[in-house]
């Protein structure tokens, strides 16, 4: 069970997160609180593992609130301002929720966590999202599932690699792999993560996509071929 606390200034935007999180059977609703210092105290009291936070809020806004915290709670954001967006994932958010939140959009946003496995999947059968979204300098560009044709990884950054552009992104591998659709994506290196739907063959160590042969990891192998239905 995952314990959920809302931070909003506004009445009818609690009442309505309260009721799409009761509708999810993993999630438990620990509190509602009108301002950061209410949540503060407690987040003293309680163990909470999921904040929904707003964002614009009297005293405190949301964004500092999240950066006073030593040892925060994973967060969604709610708020109904696009432009915090950046500086909300730079502080690894989970998602970035825009009022009015509908339930389908809520759901998305829990589903990222439950693919981070730390907490049950809510719904085998809701559809997986159709893009991820990337910071590219000072812009979050997104990027469809599709159009992506494999990800290198080199130190603290990632090259997402379509069709014809290079994208460089702050991130690491095991990160951006946590967001993607297992089902279309495959890590076959420590260095890379392609979609498997752009292989054009595999022949010994060696995948090519895009014109380019990507190496196949020891360790990586036996699932590519599991994944091909080469087992």
């Amino acid at each position: 069970m995952t314990r959920c606390l809302i931070i909003d200034d506004e009445p009818l935007a609690r009442q309505l997160m309260e009721s799409h999180i009761r509708q999810v059977k993993s999630l438990q609703v620990v509190g509602t609180c009108e301002t950061a210092i209410e949540a503060f105290e407690l987040l003293h009291r309680e163990q909470i593992d999921l904040l929904f936070l707003d964002i614009q809020m009297p005293g405190i806004t949301g964004l500092n609130f999240l950066k006073s915290l030593k040892n925060p709670p994973k967060v969604i954001f709610t708020t109904a301002y696009m432009e915090y967006a950046v500086e909300a994932f730079e502080l690894e958010a989970v998602d970035y929720l825009l009022k009015p939140i509908t339930f389908e959009r809520f759901i998305k946003a829990v589903q990222k966590i439950s693919a981070q496995k730390e907490i049950p999947p809510v719904s085998q059968s809701q559809p997986p999202d159709e893009a991820i979204f990337i910071k590219v300098h000072k812009r979050l560009l997104r990027i469809a599932y599709p159009d992506i044709f494999y990800i290198e990884g080199f130190g603290d950054y990632i090259k997402v690699v379509t069709a014809n552009t290079v994208h460089t992104s702050y991130s690491s591998l095991n990160k951006i792999g946590e967001l993607l659709p297992e089902q279309q994506f495959l890590r076959i290196h420590k260095s890379f993560i392609i979609n498997v739907r752009h292989i054009q063959f595999v022949e010994g160590n060696l995948v090519r996509i895009l014109d380019k042969e990507l190496p196949i990891g020891v360790t990586y192998k036996d699932a590519l071929y599991k994944k091909l239905g080469q087992e």
